[in-house]
């Protein structure tokens, strides 16, 4: 017997008749996607199935089992009402954060969800890199966070972003665990497609990301195309040479059949400049990609700023004059301490 809870949050069908199995539990594929079509894509408090059921299964499930989600700590509305942030508190009282993102289409919405507390990448204009890394989150974790500010959605929660606290790719396992419960039917019912993971550029996992062929969609970080400026702001880089790193791009890109998108960090007087024109033009002029132009968001006094309306704009028509596609990304949270990372700053990395 088997004496850990078992977190169905954190479960596919198949994985639950595994994992119910190893207790001594008999349950079939059938009963397992009814109950988690209960407490996942239900959101219920309660694993009963609809139909038949069994009444050993679920004295079994209440005592083996949890499906107990993240605590809310905070809530926190952004000043234009298009985004909330939430603060989460974990079971051993870590926090980490969730936002609700307004899309164009009015009504719909998507969730930008943390993979770990902290992070250890320790990127230069990142709040959550200051924190350090503390742990990985479970899949359930991840799973549990996402259905609560699903839950609590004036509409509809059409996809998700791996893209707030953490590294998703040093949590790849857990990462691709939460994605896929996410996109199943039994679970989230998000399209795959509408689900993205971005990765700071970790290449061995990118590699594996592409063999797997998962459908999620991917972003990777690059905001500088100078090798030397690039380790400053990303210190993961000095691991892997940008030509390796491109050439792992690439071959996702062909592998999934579309335009790689790499995520740039706008930042003013950095990274809009003739150097990184000609390294751009160097580096991915010929490769299937665009550029997801990002705000930077940095709190501090002495941090990296934002770049005016006419450094944007130039770089912007610069990089059509180079044949580098790009694309604009709306930046939730201007506010103060809206970025990931700043409202768990305020408490520490555990409550």
């Amino acid at each position: 017997m088997v004496d850990a809870p078992l977190n169905l949050l954190g479960l596919l069908p198949d994985g639950l008749v595994s994992a119910l199995g190893e207790r001594g539990i008999p349950c079939s594929l059938r009963e397992a996607r009814q109950v988690l079509s209960r407490v996942i894509s239900e959101g219920l408090d309660d694993p009963t199935p609809r139909m038949s059921p069994r009444k050993a299964l679920l004295e079994a499930l209440r005592k083996e089992a949890t499906w107990r989600r993240p605590t809310v700590l905070e809530r926190v509305p952004d000043s234009e009402g298009k985004s909330v942030r939430y603060l989460f508190q974990l079971d051993d009282g870590a926090v980490v954060e969730a936002v609700r993102i307004g899309l164009h289409k009015p009504d719909h919405f998507t969730v930008c969800l943390s993979s770990q507390v902290g992070c250890a990448m320790a990127c230069d204009f990142c709040a959550t890199g200051r924190l350090g890394l503390t742990r990985n989150l479970t899949a359930a974790e991840i799973v549990g966070t996402f259905l609560t500010v699903r839950d609590e959605a004036p509409g509809v929660v059409s996809g998700a972003v791996f893209m707030g606290q953490g590294e998703p790719f040093h949590n790849y396992d857990a990462v691709i665990q939460a994605a896929n419960v996410l996109s199943n039917p039994a679970g989230g019912r998000v399209a795959k497609e509408a689900i993205t993971i971005s990765t700071v550029g970790l290449v061995p996992q990118l590699r594996r990301f592409t063999r797997e062929g998962h459908q999620f969609r991917l972003i990777v970080s690059l905001t500088s195309a100078v090798p030397e400026k690039r380790v400053k702001l990303l210190p993961v880089a000095g691991r892997t040479p940008l030509p390796e790193l491109l050439e792992a791009v690439s071959a996702y890109a062909a592998a999934a059949r579309t335009r790689a998108t790499l995520a740039w960090v706008v930042m003013q007087g950095v990274n809009t400049g003739d150097d990184e024109l000609e390294a751009l033009r160097t580096a991915v002029a010929d490769l299937p990609v665009r550029l997801n132009l990002i705000d930077v968001n940095d709190a501090r006094p002495d941090g990296y700023r934002r770049v005016s309306a006419d450094e944007l704009s130039g770089f912007m028509s610069r990089l059509q004059l180079l044949g580098i596609p790009w694309i604009r990304r709306y930046s939730v949270g201007a506010d103060e301490n809206s970025a990931c990372g700043m409202l768990a700053a305020q408490r520490g990395s555990s409550a």
